[in-house]
């Protein structure tokens, strides 16, 4: 592992000792939906209802370095953070924040024999290709249903934990392996019984050419988990945000708070890249054991299910997309070997207007994604989502760049609101709150 190889940074050689960076994202989203989803909140209506806005998606401000050859370090905050302390319970936390909060901060030794790199401290744990990509180089403004519902439920993917990466030398077989802290909160700690994880990632490269223009990646991925608490609630957010990462975002489908003894997850990774073409898709599964319905939160939003209290079984849960893109103007995506991933494009011509430079107009990439997410199984129904995603990126240099996208989602959800009376929760009148959202935003983004 070389200090080089930060997958925040790209493959640049490291020529400080320290350095200081940052990122800032500025978006644009307004929507439109039909009846269903628009219905108040206590009708199975999205929670919280629609709003356009315009806001920073992130703000964030970056100093990492490196001492002697085997050790480096990062700490990254990011100043555009809704607090979100109790997502597990309430969707509906106050509008309190934006407040800083950290994403990186770790310290890693590298070149341990066997162990290869090993990090330890705030990090990504290592389940999920686009979870593991940078917001740097995402194809699109926001990850799929799935970040949400599985990888990185209202966290902003970032946990407390030990991990070690290694592979072979050529970077064609590589693996990771951790042990992290089961966290919901954004702040890089935990107030909840047990909530330990064991996650593990394996990837492999049948082809690898061209420098990376033409590749085969796959790769799996799994979890292994003590709920926090013995509760788990799976949700997700649209395909569009109209606000930090917190829950003040709508939310398109929501299980409810639910009891369990274990859970265990497994990740599918396809990627593949042909010169201009990319094809990226992933496929999630989650098994919640010893499941039971619970009165616990906002009862109006716990979708289509039995009594609280309800054994229910195992509650297995799935979702995935698959997306492609095109590069209009004939560059590859680059894939960093070391993180098995792609990393930051490099246009050929960089956006150059001045009559004393070479004129040059950027890179023009085309996207499009098919995203799902089905919440429901058995007696527990939290909701169907079936999205698509239509992109245009204008990479200005290899640091900047202009979005556009179109989001149109088409929501399945039903309600059964419960209210408390005098010895326990009580049904009255379903809901159903489906429909279809279209969503537009754009976001300018640069990054130091």
């Amino acid at each position: 592992m070389r200090f080089g190889d930060d997958p925040l940074r790209g493959n640049e050689p490291a020529t400080a000792a320290v350095r200081i960076g940052g990122l800032v994202q500025l978006d644009n989203t307004v929507y439109a939906a039909s009846a269903g989803p628009m219905q108040p909140i206590d009708r199975a209506g999205l929670a919280p209802p629609l709003s356009d806005a315009v806001n920073f998606r992130r703000a964030r401000l970056r100093v990492d370095g490196r001492r002697g050859d085997q050790f480096d370090w990062a700490t990254e905050y990011d100043f555009a953070n809704q607090i979100n302390a109790k997502n597990q319970i309430d969707p509906l936390w106050p509008s309190q924040g934006p407040y800083p909060a950290l994403t990186d901060l770790w310290l890693r030794m590298s070149d341990l024999p066997l162990l290869g790199a090993l990090r330890v401290g705030n990090q990504k744990d290592p389940f999920g290709y686009e979870h593991l990509s940078s917001c740097r180089s995402l194809d699109f403004m926001e990850r799929s249903f799935c970040q949400d519902a599985f990888v990185g439920p209202f966290n902003d993917g970032f946990v407390p934990g030990i991990a070690a990466r290694n592979g072979t030398a050529d970077g064609i077989l590589g693996w990771e392996a951790g042990e992290f802290v089961n966290t919901a909160a954004p702040f890089g700690f935990s107030d909840f019984a047990g909530g330990s994880m064991t996650v593990g990632r394996i990837v492999w490269l049948p082809t690898y050419e061209d420098g990376g223009r033409r590749l085969l990646h796959l790769g799996l991925a799994g979890r292994t988990m003590q709920p926090r608490n013995g509760l788990v609630r799976f949700r997700s957010r649209g395909g569009l945000w109209n606000g930090p990462p917190g829950p003040d975002n709508a939310i398109y489908a929501d299980s409810g708070v639910l009891a369990g003894s274990w859970q265990n997850m497994l990740g599918t990774e396809l990627v593949a890249n042909a010169g201009p073409w990319s094809l990226q898709a992933e496929y999630f599964g989650s098994w919640l054991y010893d499941a039971a319905t619970t009165d616990i939160g906002p009862l109006s939003t716990a979708g289509w299910q039995p009594p609280p209290g309800t054994p229910v079984g195992t509650v297995f849960y799935q979702g995935g997309y698959v997306e492609t893109t095109y590069f209009l103007t004939g560059e590859s995506r680059t894939y960093s070997l070391v993180e098995h991933r792609f990393d930051r494009p490099l246009p050929r011509r960089l956006l150059a207007l001045s009559p004393h430079r070479p004129r040059g107009f950027g890179a023009w990439q085309a996207a499009a994604r098919y995203n799902f997410l089905c919440l429901n199984d058995g007696q527990v129904n939290g909701g169907l989502l079936n999205g698509m995603t239509l992109g245009l990126n204008w990479l200005l240099t290899p640091n900047a760049r202009i979005v556009f996208n179109y989001d149109l989602t088409h929501r399945e959800y039903r309600s059964t609101p419960w209210a408390n009376g005098p010895s326990g929760p009580v049904p009255v009148p379903s809901y159903n709150g489906s429909g279809t959202i279209h969503g537009f935003g754009s976001r300018l983004a640069f990054d130091f």
